[in-house]
């Protein structure tokens, strides 16, 4: 069947709904939602446990921690103490109860959901004097090692890291970045395995067993764009997403690309018409191993939020989640949810 054709400069769908349908065979009904906010905030940042436990980060500088019980989300509890602007939210792997959070007022903070969120541990650096606006944070998959990634500062960006046991920091890293670090991901198995982006265009690979920031820098993947998130795919593979919208896959265990697509090729498999009013919202691993990028389109109200899956070099339709309803900034996958996606409102997808 041939594309429709639109004079107009307007983003819209390039076939027929039957086809569309289709084309998308993965299906997914709405699950619950709830409104997280009735102000003028909104949802910028989440993290989930294993137990379906879910905070969201709002731009507020509020957190707001739920739980998913069969079908319906109830309300935990609601955090707040970040003088700057909250830039990240991290569920501790272990222990169900404990939420860190990252902000531009130089803070790591951990939170207890169990007694109405109170705060019980700030990890700052030791020279107060010099703030370190944090962008981004992560915690090593056994739950032992916490790294924050600042902004750059008097020509330096700060990777800054802790034992979670202890608020002052066992060291840090300032020469492999030169601007704003954007991104820190630890490996999902590895507790020694560091990924990192930052505005100067580099993916850093580090293992941060080594002694000195020198040996422990593995690889310096230049990107050749900003870094806007990273994701890490299986036990090699690291998906960028840069902020131009294009999506980048890399291998870490020799330091090359396996495969790029551009804005324009994104909006294409998602059958859009218009790449500037396409956005990647994160890329993730579905339960069969096969890596899934989720997209939408900024046009109309923004309910258009599809899913294609990355095949070798070619990216495959997967899923139409129609029911959607506003623009998606960040998603979270589970095997037994399935995909859960976030605007201003909290919405969880079933198969």
């Amino acid at each position: 069947m041939a594309d429709i054709v639109d004079t107009e400069e307007v983003d819209r769908d390039t076939v027929e709904p039957d086809v569309l349908e289709q084309q998308f065979q993965k299906k997914y009904k709405l699950l619950t939602e709830t409104t997280v906010s009735l102000k003028r905030s909104y949802i910028n940042k989440l993290h989930a446990t294993k137990s379906l436990k879910i905070a969201v980060s709002l731009s507020d500088n509020s957190i707001e921690v739920y739980q998913l019980d069969s079908s319906s989300l109830s309300k935990v509890c609601r955090l707040s103490g970040h003088e700057k602007a909250l830039t990240e939210v991290v569920c501790d792997p272990n222990e169900d109860h404990l939420v860190y959070s990252a902000g531009q007022d130089g803070l790591v903070k951990l939170w207890d959901t169990r007694t109405s969120g109170t705060c019980v541990q700030e990890y700052k650096d030791k020279d107060e004097e010099l703030i370190k606006p944090f962008e981004c944070m992560d915690i090593s998959c056994n739950g032992r090692v916490l790294c924050a990634g600042s902004q750059l500062v008097e020509d330096d960006a700060y990777l800054v890291f802790w034992d979670n046991r202890q608020p002052s920091p066992l060291g840090g890293y300032w020469n492999s970045h030169t601007d704003d670090i954007t991104q820190v991901k630890f490996h999902k198995t590895k507790t020694e395995i560091l990924a990192t982006g930052s505005l100067d265009g580099l993916l850093n690979v580090f293992n941060v067993m080594e002694l000195s920031e020198d040996d422990a820098l593995t690889y310096s993947l230049n990107i050749e764009n900003s870094v806007e998130k990273l994701s890490w795919l299986d036990e090699k593979q690291v998906a960028c997403i840069t902020q131009s919208n294009d999506l980048q896959l890399w291998d870490t265990s020799t330091g090359d690309m396996l495969t790029s697509f551009t804005r324009d090729k994104l909006s294409r498999s998602i059958r859009r018409s218009k790449a500037d009013d396409c956005y990647l919202v994160d890329t993730y691993t579905s339960i069969d191993d096969t890596p899934v990028v989720l997209a939408g389109s900024y046009e109309g109200d923004g309910h258009v939020l599809r899913s294609v899956t990355v095949a070798d070099k070619w990216l495959q339709p997967s899923s139409n989640f129609a029911e959607n309803k506003q623009t998606v900034r960040c998603c979270w996958y589970d095997a037994q949810v399935s995909t859960s996606s976030f605007t201003q409102k909290l919405r969880l997808f079933d198969k």
